[in-house]
């Protein structure tokens, strides 16, 4: 996730399709949600 971070605050964000999040830990995946859309990347959170 900082990888992705960095490149969009840089100006470079990475070329990608949608990012998806698979976490069992609700919490931790809402945040990467949140810090990716902030810097538009298409994300989607995948639920078990």
């Amino acid at each position: 996730m900082t990888l992705l971070e960095e490149a969009a605050f840089h100006g470079q964000p990475f070329d990608i399709g949608t990012v998806f999040v698979h976490s069992a830990n609700p919490t931790g995946a809402a945040t990467v949600v949140q810090a990716l859309t902030r810097w538009n990347y298409r994300v989607r959170r995948a639920t078990a």
